[in-house]
């Protein structure tokens, strides 16, 4: 790949010298990673090509998806649906979906798509209106609804047979209906949601709206119990995201091998994106919210950055003239004028008003690195020094405020990802024009480790491209793990080569162990990121990873790297007193073993289509929930906070205590013993007498349950055996729960324990393979009058065994374990921070409290 005869590299405005470039293409050619990128780059350009061929770009795109989501009344049994196309105007309606917001799950719906014509659909066209049927065009998508970073790979729409009903009315008082006649079968009091995929040229006078109808058992309809949707009323010509990728993919193109075509189809898309966005950002002002939420800080941020790359690789092409570059520039400033205006986004709260405003918010951080970085590019504009130093005061204010000392950005692992995603392009050209290096900064060198420190150990359902497990980014709250966050320490490895080899080494052995992900995937990425500053050649360095706890984020892990039987063991536990993008899961744990995974957090769906009520909830999770004098199961509290964590070779604990309102108090404790057996112990120690559940969540395809077990058939050929100590004759009910993720299955098996309204819960969970024996569990009887004094012998097949001594009364105890136990000692490195203390044969123990012991060497 050669420059273009005449081109001048100098023309990048800085972006980048001759020398550079010439020195990304050969690195480009050199490693096939890159290479592999580029070129699917190019694919991707040469797609968008071709469907620009066949429509406008505002058509290539134009729908929209509208959710509804709500509670069934009390008496239903059955629901009917109707869309309603109201007033003067046309519409297009493409599908229709339904979800079990409850449950996360899709309801399968006849025919939803027009296949098969109006098949269990009736159409009610009055006078003045006419219906039809259209073929879908095989370039129509609706944009999936924002706010979930898309799974990668994920399998394009297949349209099939698919049609459209058209709709035209010419009457303001016009209302054509179009009914689902076939009854669908639902549960009083749960959660629904109905989706609409719809097209509109034109606002109508009225708007597109859902209405929903309720049945009894008997088909008989249920009085006033009709619920409606807003009405949607906007037009949906294709949103600038849509093209945010393919105009990458073309400057791409053009800078790296002098591509004007591939200029000029860029400069059209930017062109439309920009003008695309400014009323997109006037409806977000005036409106506050709404489920366009691509026109928000937060994504504005992301593509005001993006585009502004965009355009400093396509100037020197020749194919913007002087009347397009002063419409892209008015734009531009139109736009970060805009990101300034506090009616638009509240960038000077240092609280909340939502998870969508204030300083902390990682919209603040996207929007002030957007505008952080087109006051780079464009230093000549007015404003520019102005907006840099603001940028420059919210980076500041956030890496002192906000990002704690382990370097964790307090959202979760997905939001974690995302601020360091945006915050790298911005310290990158803040090096390259300023020379000031955030990266050597305390807290940004720390958000790279947390990435590392967190990492799930090698998952071999998760496979990489060469067939090898990879390591992921754990799902805890808002987070899905097969966002591919290890790309971003490739990205910036380059950087630390001099000034911390040791972190540019260990970025690069995650980075091969998470998949090699070079790709910039996800929401609004920019394809020139893996090109310009990847160097897969750079050396690795193995990082020590061990248990180890993130206080400020609330994560506690467990690791056994000298596992005598070679297992590679993780578990994550949740305990925070963080509440950003609630999810109802304190207290939860995820485990895998054997590189596979054994028990998930459910992960995250769509912020509005539906399915969040599930990925939210208490239910989706590995927690214990109590009843509500109603009987319904109270959701978890949204804090928590940890009491005690511990880490030794042969013991790692964390107890925390969940101030659930339903009971006087309530505290889990879990363990993961080694010490020859690698099990997990969870003891939920409760005051109250509320009705209790103990969900547990597992990836299995089959079950078998026992009056005290459930043995769960997991993927890659593993077991998760549950021994149930207490409580004493449980009921157990099995279900199933959606599951995020890209795993063969989209469900996990759910069970449910259920207990007596007085007992604490202690339970054993012992990962092994397929036609390994689990451990054994036996009650071991002792010399003491208290019933709150308990005592389990935990057995190994191959001979290693524990004692779990259990203190439930509220005062301190002293046992003789001698006779009970023989010689026994605590696991190395305990002490009565940990629950007791042990002389001889006599232990001391905690109020409230649990020790492990272990036979003598």
């Amino acid at each position: 790949m050669k420059l273009r005869s005449g081109e001048d590299p100098g023309f990048y405005g800085g972006l980048i010298s001759a020398e550079e470039l010439e020195a990304m293409r050969e690195r480009v050619g050199r490693h096939p990673t890159l290479w592999q990128e580029y070129a699917r780059q190019k694919e991707l350009s040469e797609q968008f090509a071709v469907e620009a061929m066949k429509a406008p770009l505002a058509e290539q795109a134009n729908e929209r998806t509208q959710p509804f989501v709500f509670p069934v009344p009390e008496g239903a049994g059955y629901l009917k649906i109707s869309i309603h196309i109201a007033g003067q105007g046309s519409a297009r309606i493409r599908e229709m979906r339904m979800t079990h917001s409850q449950r996360g799950l899709p309801v399968q719906l006849s025919n939803a798509n027009f296949a098969q014509d109006l098949a269990h659909w009736r159409v009610e066209v009055k006078e003045g209106s006419r219906l039809e049927l259209q073929p879908v065009l095989t370039n129509a998508a609706a944009l999936q609804p924002s706010g979930v970073t898309p799974a990668s790979g994920t399998d394009p729409v297949h349209l099939g047979n698919a049609q459209m009903v058209c709709i035209v009315n010419t009457l303001e008082e016009a209302d054509t209906v179009l009914h689902y006649e076939t009854p669908i079968p639902v549960r009083e009091g749960d959660y629904y949601s109905v989706q609409v995929t719809l097209g509109l040229e034109a606002p109508l006078t009225v708007g597109v709206y859902t209405k929903v109808g309720f049945c009894d058992a008997e088909g008989n309809p249920l009085r006033a119990a009709s619920l409606c949707s807003p009405p949607f009323n906007r037009a949906t010509p294709t949103p600038w995201a849509y093209f945010l990728e393919a105009a990458g993919a073309e400057a791409n193109h053009f800078m790296l091998e002098g591509d004007t075509a591939s200029a000029e189809r860029c400069k059209q898309k930017l062109l439309y994106m920009l003008y695309d966005i400014i009323p997109g950002m006037g409806i977000f002002k005036e409106t506050g919210w709404h489920d366009d939420d691509i026109y928000g800080a937060v994504h504005i941020g992301r593509g005001l950055a993006v585009l502004s790359v965009i355009y400093r690789q396509i100037a020197p092409s020749g194919v913007i003239d002087e009347e397009e570059t002063a419409m892209l520039l008015a734009y531009f400033r139109y736009i970060a004028k805009l990101m300034m205006d506090t009616g638009y986004y509240r960038f000077d709260l240092e609280e909340f008003p939502d998870e969508k405003g204030g300083k902390r918010s990682n919209w603040n951080a996207d929007r002030a690195t957007g505008l952080g970085v087109y006051a780079l590019l464009f230093p000549e504009e007015r404003n520019a020094e102005a907006y840099l130093k603001h940028a420059l005061s919210v980076v500041d204010w956030q890496l002192e405020q906000v990002v704690d000392d382990t370097g964790a950005w307090p959202e979760n692992i997905r939001y974690h990802g995302a601020v360091l995603h945006r915050y790298f392009l911005f310290f990158a050209l803040l090096k390259r024009f300023k020379g000031l290096d955030y990266f050597r900064h305390g807290k940004v060198e720390a958000m790279y480790r947390f990435l590392i420190g967190t990492a799930v150990s090698p998952d071999r359902i998760q496979a990489g491209p060469d067939g090898a497990p990879v390591m992921l980014t754990p799902a805890v709250g808002d987070a899905n793990v097969q966002e591919h966050w290890f790309r971003l320490l490739v990205y910036a490895a380059p950087f630390y080569r001099e000034t911390d080899p040791k972190l540019a080494g260990e970025m690069m052995w995650a980075w091969r162990r998470g998949g090699s992900p070079v790709r910039d995937s996800g929401a609004f990425p920019y394809p020139l990121a893996p090109l310009w500053f990847a160097d897969p050649a750079l050396p690795e360095e193995a990082p020590e990873l061990h248990s180890i706890h993130y206080p400020g984020m609330g994560y506690v892990i467990f690791r056994n790297p000298q596992s005598p039987n070679r297992y590679e063991h993780y578990a994550i536990y949740e305990a925070s007193l963080l509440t950003y993008h609630a999810h109802h899961d304190e207290g939860h744990f995820s485990i895998w073993c054997d590189q596979v995974p054994l028990a998930l957090d459910s992960g995250t769906g769509g912020y509005y289509n539906g399915d969040r009520h599930w990925y939210v909830s208490s239910a989706a999770h590995n927690v214990m929930q109590f009843a509500e004098s109603s009987g319904a199961w109270r959701e978890v509290p949204l804090r928590s906070q940890w009491e005690k964590v511990h880490f030794s070779a042969e013991l790692d604990m964390v107890v925390s205590r969940i101030p659930d309102p339903t009971v006087k108090a309530y505290r889990r404790h879990f363990a993961f013993i080694k010490a020859g057996l690698e099990v997990y112990l969870i003891w939920d120690h409760i005051q109250g007498d509320a009705e209790r559940v103990w969900n547990l969540h597992t990836l299995s395809t089959d079950a078998e349950i026992g009056e005290q077990h459930i043995e769960a058939c997991c993927l890659g050929e593993m077991r998760l055996s549950t021994l149930i100590a207490e409580p004493r004759q449980p009921l157990i009910e099995a279900d199933l729960g959606a599951l995020a993720g890209n795993y063969p299955l989209s469900v996990q098996q759910h069970f449910r324990v259920q207990g007596h309204a007085t007992e604490d819960f202690l339970i054993l969970l012992h990962p092994h393979r397929d036609g390994e024996p689990p451990v054994h569990l036996e009650d071991v009887p002792l010399e003491h009058s208290l019933p709150e004094v308990r005592c389990y012998k935990i057995v190994h097949a191959a001979g290693a065994w524990c004692a779990v001594v259990v203190n439930g009364s509220p005062g301190v105890i002293t046992i003789n374990t001698g006779d009970a136990l023989g010689p026994v000692r605590l696991p190395g490195g305990q002490d009565r921070t940990i629950g007791g203390t042990l002389d001889g044969t006599f232990l001391e123990m905690e109020a409230g409290s649990f020790c492990i012991l272990l036979p003598q060497d």
